[in-house]
């Protein structure tokens, strides 16, 4: 590097050398910052079982609710699974919608079940921490949340199983 006489070439590298060391040390600041705030952030994701690779995240609220939309691929009857999203990255199957009863619907004469809008609606408040599927080869999976949907069927190939889970970060410890 070229210095002149009044040492110009070195102040200018350690101009940059600072500002890159500013630069580094405030993202990780950012990050440890992020990753023990005390308030909780949660993640929905899709994980690829096969390879480990993250698939799609989608930040997403205590108590929010998302759907996973599929048709019964024996009975070709929609189903319309509905999603809450919990505490300690846990999230509930509140209800499952269907038109008709098909091949693996529930049903049991102890379960909470109606009919509203033409759907045969069973209440199930199913706790999961992950939530196994596999991709299927011949009808469409679909994740609906925040106004937004996504094509499960894209994220991964033809029989392929995923996990779909919330992952949390930030907020307190529990040491109990």
């Amino acid at each position: 590097m070229y210095v002149n006489k009044n040492g110009k070439g070195v102040r200018e590298l350690i101009s940059l050398t600072l500002l890159f060391a500013l630069i580094l040390y405030f993202s990780g600041y950012n990050l440890i910052a992020y990753s023990s705030s005390p308030e909780k952030h949660y993640f929905l994701k899709i994980i690829s079982k096969e390879s480990g690779a993250t698939l799609l995240t989608i930040e997403v609220c205590y108590g929010e609710v998302f759907f996973y939309e599929y048709t019964n691929s024996r009975d070709l009857n929609p189903i319309i699974d509905v999603f809450q999203v919990k505490d300690d990255g846990y999230f509930y199957l509140l209800e499952e919608r269907f038109s008709w009863y098909g091949v693996g619907q529930e049903y049991h004469k102890l379960k909470d079940i109606y009919y509203e809008d033409g759907m045969v609606v069973v209440k199930l408040n199913k706790e999961f921490k992950v939530l196994t599927l596999r991709i299927a080869y011949t009808v469409e999976q679909r994740l609906k949340i925040k106004d937004m949907e996504y094509i499960i069927n894209d994220l991964a190939k033809s029989g392929e199983a995923i996990d779909i889970l919330i992952e949390i970060k930030g907020g307190q410890k529990n040491n109990e």
